[in-house]
């Protein structure tokens, strides 16, 4: 959700956050709504209909069941396996409808029932016009509409549902709607029908992805689809429609030339986010009277005065679209949560002007300009009062206001991990979160976006992320200063003593960006990660100790001009100022290398007297952003050695990637710059398929060279399999892994010229 800053508060506040007992104890599966909504009815926004949900039961002897379902509204009846259930059976409390099934005996049965209902949805707090379904006027009240707006608590003043456990997706739903002719309905999914019949049309929506209740969603205008015919995108074999639904009256050049954009905005967000999570059926806008915009599955609601009545505007279809990827496709598992939805769909607004900057270009906006405007706007002293992570979900006021917190202040956060990370596993880190089984169209809490920034950097973000998620205020380096030495004075020494302001904590963990720039030529950005005071260079996404509060460069050219954190990167206020008093460092920083050595690689590292770690472990990576452990050697082994070397004898074929990961006697973990060796691919070449794996690989040689043994091993050289001579059948050879557990593994096969070939496979149960 994107809105503008005028919060209108109403009569009646729905959506405590709570969960009935007799709402947790199934699991939905399916909704079918098929309703009749006519906006110009004398009835006020009435709406009526049936809704038939399918589930399964998360108990035994399974007979309650209870939707969230508002007090104004009706139920004439419920059916059960085609049978209307006497009234006693059916129950109503406040905002819930309990319903009382024959004994269901086991767990885990899929059942159903269909429930017909009707009357006025009740009016809810809200923004603007408020929540929940909303009967409004356009064309300067000539013309009546409805539309629907349920996050977050707001579904089930319209349709029975599981309204309150925001986690609990329904795998797939239909929507038909019947309407008077002149309207047109907006719906999730894609469009399979409008039928006329008699003076009426029957709309049929499908939506075959997991969608969470308030993410259904509906509308009914005299809307125009524009462009009449789809636009295209396409993402591999799928050819995705993007279209819209406007008022007429809006349907002008100016929302074309801003809506026109929006497929670009999809190219641009696969690249960077994984292709676009609905795309075997569609993306669009529709517009209905929210004052900014709401991302509901496929279909992204937007408010035609603030959107799209301008040709510049791009920011509000950015966000929305963003939310696809960031709230629809992986959604948040809880409200507390909301600020990853929002935070990602903030950065996203920026990630858009960066990256495709003629998106933003009639607007005047670059990704530096609105970064900057966003970081100005967290750093605002009246922004201070709450932390990203919110506590009070009891209604949507809470949730969502002041949207500082979950909106610009969660997306510097975003942006500080970047700059820490590198964008190389920054991105790394956001796609693998958009793909991971367990979040992938499911939900997902703040701890699992930490685990996937963890995984893809190999750092431990634990301080950083409970610092910045659950606190407030910002850090100073008002206090900075840099000193330069030798001959040409191209050797500078930035100090950067840390304060902070509006925080009970004394230190924040961050990154810190610094440019240094010559009088006459000579500029670069340095990225420095300030450790509970202790400053650590950084080089993607990998740390290096300096050891104190101070940091020390070699240059090309003698600095004279010091700007703390030029692109607005990160939560924090700086200066410099000269200090001829600072002194060069004894640095005790680490040299790690590793070269070629016939078929192995020799990983060599050093360090000074100074140096105080308890013990290394060597990473090796077939990527560059997942590393596993190939060895670790502990200090006690190694009494008053400074120099080691360590020999690989299980390289990869192609590139491999390795680092070394310190972990010092005070606990802290450091680790050293990256060294890359690659293998020329020589002689035999194989495919191994599938991978991942589950039952068998099958390798493919594609010469006709002998091979002389295949082994499968771990990263550390643990044999699990060994074949000597096997025998190839028309090239292949079909090998069981289904004494395997789950893991990574790697195939070693040495041809009998013993040329060595070794890939990475992923065995998966």
């Amino acid at each position: 959700m994107k809105k503008l800053y005028s919060l209108l508060v109403l009569l009646f506040f729905y959506g405590a956050s709570y969960a009935q007992p007799s709402t947790t104890n199934y699991d939905v599966k399916y909704y079918r709504l098929e309703l009749r909504i006519n906006p110009d009815t004398s009835i006020g926004k009435y709406i009526k209909g049936k809704v038939t949900t399918y589930f399964t039961t998360q108990k035994s002897n399974f007979t309650l069941l209870s939707f969230d379902f508002a007090s104004a509204l009706i139920c004439d009846s419920v059916y059960y396996h085609g049978v209307k259930l006497a009234n006693v059976k059916v129950v109503k409390q406040v905002d819930s409808l309990k319903i009382t099934l024959p004994s269901i005996t086991a767990t885990n049965t899929l059942d159903s029932v269909s429930i017909w209902y009707k009357g006025v949805p009740p009016l809810t707090a809200g923004f603007s016009n408020g929540t929940g379904y909303v009967k409004s006027t356009h064309n300067s009240g000539a013309q009546n509409y409805v539309y629907t707006l349920s996050e977050p608590y707001s579904s089930f003043t319209w349709w029975p549902c599981k309204s309150f456990i925001v986690a609990d997706k329904a795998d797939s739903m239909d929507m038909l709607v019947s309407t008077p002719l002149n309207f047109k309905v907006a719906g999730n999914g894609s469009l399979v029908s409008e039928t006329t019949i008699g003076s009426n049309i029957f709309t049929y929506w499908k939506e075959r992805y997991p969608i969470a209740a308030y993410q259904v969603c509906t509308a009914v205008a005299n809307y125009v689809q524009y462009p009449a015919i789809a636009d295209t995108v396409v993402m591999g074999t799928t050819k995705m429609p993007v279209y819209n639904f406007i008022f007429p009256e809006t349907n002008t050049a100016a929302a074309h030339t801003a809506l026109d954009r929006v497929p670009l905005m999809i190219t641009t967000f696969n690249s960077l986010f994984g292709d676009y999570p609905f795309k075997k059926e569609k993306y669009g806008n529709y517009t209905f009277g929210f004052g900014g915009g709401m991302e509901h599955n496929t279909f992204s609601g937007e408010s035609s005065n603030n959107v799209y009545t301008n040709a510049a505007n791009w920011d509000i279809l950015a966000h929305e679209l963003g939310h696809q990827w960031w709230g629809d496709n992986v959604s948040n598992a809880s409200w507390s949560d909301i600020w990853v939805h929002e935070s990602f769909a903030d950065y996203s607004e920026v990630l858009c002007a960066e990256f495709a900057p003629s998106v933003s270009a009639l607007a005047g906006v670059t990704g530096l300009s609105w970064r900057q405007g966003k970081k100005n706007t967290v750093l605002n002293p009246g922004n201070q009062a709450r932390p990203v992570y919110v506590t009070d979900t009891s209604t949507i006021i809470t949730i969502f206001t002041p949207a500082v917190y979950i909106y610009e202040r969660g997306g510097m956060v975003i942006s500080m991990l970047r700059t820490l990370l590198g964008d190389a596993k920054f991105f790394q880190a956001l796609k693998d979160y958009q793909s991971d089984a367990s979040l992938e169209l499911n939900s997902a809490f703040t701890s699992n976006v930490q685990q996937h920034m963890e995984a893809a950097s190999g750092l431990n973000l634990s301080t950083f992320f409970s610092q910045w998620i659950y606190n407030t205020g910002f850090a100073n380096y008002s206090g900075a200063q840099w000193n330069t030495f030798g001959a040409s004075n191209k050797t500078v020494v930035l100090q950067l003593p840390q304060t902070t302001q509006f925080s009970s904590l004394t230190h924040f963990d961050m990154p810190i960006a610094v440019r240094m720039q010559g009088s006459v030529s000579g500029d670069t950005t340095v990225i420095i990660y300030d450790k509970n005071g202790i400053m650590n260079y950084v080089n993607n996404g990998t740390l290096i100790s300096s050891g104190s509060n101070s940091v020390q460069y070699d240059l090309s050219f003698k600095p004279t001009i010091f700007t703390f954190d030029p692109l607005s990167q990160v939560l924090a206020n700086g200066s410099f100022t000269k200090n001829v008093g600072l002194t060069l460092l004894a640095t005790n920083l680490l040299s790690f290398t590793g070269n070629k050595e016939g078929v192995n690689v020799k990983l060599k590292w050093a360090i000074t007297n100074s140096f105080d770690y308890n013990f290394f472990e060597l990473e090796r990576s077939n990527d560059g952003v997942h590393f596993s452990k190939i060895a670790d050697l502990k200090s006690a082994d190694f009494p008053g050695l400074f120099n080691f070397t360590y020999t690989d004898y299980y390289a990869l074929s192609g590139t491999s990637y390795y680092r070394l990961k310190v972990s010092e006697k005070d606990g802290s973990v450091i680790y050293s710059n990256t060294s890359v060796v690659s293998f020329e691919e020589k002689g035999t070449l194989y495919s191994i398929t599938p991978n991942p794996a589950t039952d068998f690989i099958m390798i493919k040689t594609k010469s006709n060279n002998r091979v002389s043994s295949v082994r499968i091993i771990n990263a550390v050289g643990k044999e699990y399999i060994r074949i000597p001579n096997p025998v190839f059948t028309n090239n292949n050879l079909k090998i069981s892994v289904a004494v395997l557990a789950a893991g990574n593994y790697f195939i070693e096969i040495i041809s009998e010229d013993n040329i060595k070939q070794t890939k990475e496979i992923v065995v998966i149960k």
